[in-house]
């Protein structure tokens, strides 16, 4: 009988746990929302939608970074199929990866193309329920560099936000979130 009350109030606190550490997620997701661009010396985009695209090229265009570097692109697509009539010192200033399929291969190349380029301050340009994930694996990887979020938000988020499918995006991104972190530790803990 007691081992079924500890196992409850066990399993009570981790799902209060997980709650609002669902809850800081979301608040710490929303607050990057106000937070206005900064310089830096590249801007870092991880694909996913066009709007992170279009987004990271017009923070170039305003001359927030000096590059743009677009991870996890196919390696069917240019630089002159993403952007149409661009003058060539735009497309100068742009470089494609082509070796991510995912968050954590974002990372890795994201890490080579800085190391390479010896850029010590990014803007980091992905989706606002992607962006605590894509910070974290980028900082395992390249610690000392100073990462500047910049979340894209959908233009159909609103007030009503948690009857939309940006909660059931924030809902998944936090496991996510939970498994690399759990990963990361154990993997600093016993190798």
């Amino acid at each position: 009988m007691k081992i079924k009350s500890l196992s409850f109030y066990v399993l009570l606190l981790f799902l209060s746990c997980w709650i609002i550490g669902f809850v800081l997620f979301a608040l710490y997701t929303f607050s990057l929302k106000y937070a206005e661009p900064q310089n830096a010396e590249a801007i870092v985009v991880l694909t996913g939608s066009s709007d992170r695209i279009n987004t990271a090229f017009d923070l170039l265009q305003q001359n927030k970074a000096e590059k743009l570097f677009i991870s996890g692109v196919n390696s069917k697509v240019s630089v002159g199929a993403l952007f149409q009539k661009i003058d060539e010192d735009m497309v100068n200033r742009i470089q494609l990866g082509y070796k991510a399929d995912n968050t954590y291969e974002n990372a890795m190349e994201t890490h080579l193309w800085l190391q390479q380029n010896k850029v010590s301050s990014v803007l980091l340009v992905t989706s606002f329920y992607h962006m605590p994930r894509s910070i974290f694996e980028v900082k395992e990887r390249i610690g000392n560099v100073k990462i500047i979020p910049y979340p894209v938000f959908p233009k159909q988020l609103n007030a009503n936000w948690f009857h939309t499918r940006s909660a059931w995006l924030l809902f998944v991104e936090y496991n996510k979130f939970i498994v690399v972190y759990i990963r990361s530790f154990l993997r600093r803990s016993f190798l």
